[in-house]
């Protein structure tokens, strides 16, 4: 038999779908001990890419400095699958779940980072999205960008 992780894999479509709807993920990075880093964020998914922001000072920054090599995670549980279980440990869960493998770095562009805070507040805050945002807000956030380079939606129902 194989294993679900196999056979229960999400389209471009499907992941495409998960990335643009979720509103956390997770980005794992490592700190200069080696140790995993893993932090929830907002993010937006835009044009094939992963964007972060917040302070421009701080363990996220300078792990993706060091080693800009990171890992994005995305998941929505669904339901819990109990019906009819009579054993605790046949309970699964319906979920879809999204990894991905990339390179971070800190954008530089300005032009790059107005573009990804204006995406980052139409998904947030859509009410405010009319609205300048003041030039120096935008200097003085941190813009992370992830370029996908692997990536795989899996589910299970």
């Amino acid at each position: 038999m194989r294993h679900r992780t196999q056979t229960h894999l999400l389209t471009q479509p499907q992941i495409d779908d998960l990335l643009h709807r979720a509103q956390v993920g997770r980005i794992g990075t490592i700190n200069s001990d080696g140790t995993p880093y893993i932090l929830p964020m907002h993010y937006v998914y835009e044009e094939g890419k992963i964007y972060l922001h917040g302070l421009p000072k701080g363990q996220k920054i300078d792990n993706i400095r060091a080693r800009p090599k990171v890992c994005f995670e995305v998941d929505e549980m669904i339901a819990l699958l109990d019906a009819n279980v009579t054993n605790p440990c046949d309970v699964n869960t319906e979920f879809n779940s999204v990894i991905l493998y990339g390179t971070a770095e800190i954008v530089g562009d300005p032009e790059e980072k107005r573009k990804a805070l204006a995406v980052i507040v139409a998904k947030f805050t859509p009410h405010l999205k009319e609205l300048p945002m003041p030039t120096g807000m935008i200097q003085g956030t941190a813009v992370i960008r992830i370029a996908v380079e692997e990536c795989v939606g899996r589910y299970y129902k």
